[in-house]
């Protein structure tokens, strides 16, 4: 069995949770207070607003 959607571009998608460790120690990353996201909020029974596009 294989997926469809799997090739050698999920492996790079794949590294993008890596792309933090590039930031600077004064990031708002690093430096911004605890903000729940998404997946925490609705597990903690929270309204979650649905997805959109952020526009410019």
């Amino acid at each position: 069995m294989s997926e469809e959607y799997i090739n050698t571009g999920s492996v790079y998608l794949c590294t993008t949770g890596l792309l933090p460790l590039g930031l600077p120690p004064t990031d708002p990353f690093w430096s911004a207070p605890f903000t729940e996201w998404t997946n925490l909020k609705a597990w903690n029974g929270k309204e979650v607003p649905a997805d959109k596009a952020i526009k410019d």
